[in-house]
């Protein structure tokens, strides 16, 4: 564990604040992307996006809930897009670890910057760049993975107050 722990300390001392700015700028640029247009947009996110839905597939994959191949093709839902989609049959425990699965995204986005924008030479350090952004950005639950995750969250969140409290009761 001490050996991982200095690896990883060795990998993160690697990381100049300048990687940072460039991945936050990405990151922002990804945002604002947003108002120039939803084809715009779809395509600037489209890496995370894949990479977003891929993670819901994998894990409902994981737990047999039956899922639907991911769906990359944005679609107007109301005054909402719907960049992606992943079908699967739900369980409230199930669809919690499967709404929540993009927020694995992050520590890949970490790794990817580690391994691939802080070693870069122009012009490739630009596209891992635009691409650890796009991970970040799509790390996040959606609106329906926040709903589907909800209930379980709930329930989880009351069981261990309720197990607290029992605990501090007794004691």
């Amino acid at each position: 564990m001490h050996a991982l722990l200095d690896t990883v300390g060795a990998a993160l001392a690697e990381l100049r604040p300048s990687d940072v700015a460039a991945v936050g700028c990405a990151l922002l640029l990804i945002r604002l992307s947003r108002y120039a247009g939803m084809w715009l947009f779809a395509v600037v996110v489209l890496p995370g996006t894949a990479l977003h839905e891929f993670s819901h597939f994998l894990v409902a994959l994981i737990l047999g809930a039956h899922p639907t191949f991911p769906s990359l093709i944005p679609q107007r839902i109301g005054s909402m897009w719907q960049l992606g989609e992943v079908r699967f049959r739900p369980g409230h425990l199930r669809a919690m670890f499967v709404a929540l699965a993009p927020l694995a995204l992050a520590p890949l986005a970490l790794w990817w910057t580690l391994v691939f924008v802080v070693h870069a030479a122009w012009p490739w350090y630009l596209l891992h760049v635009w691409i650890a952004g796009a991970l970040l950005h799509s790390c996040l639950p959606s609106r329906t993975d926040v709903r589907l995750a909800m209930p379980a969250l709930v329930a989880i969140a009351i069981a261990i107050a309720a197990a607290a409290g029992l605990y501090f009761a007794t004691r």
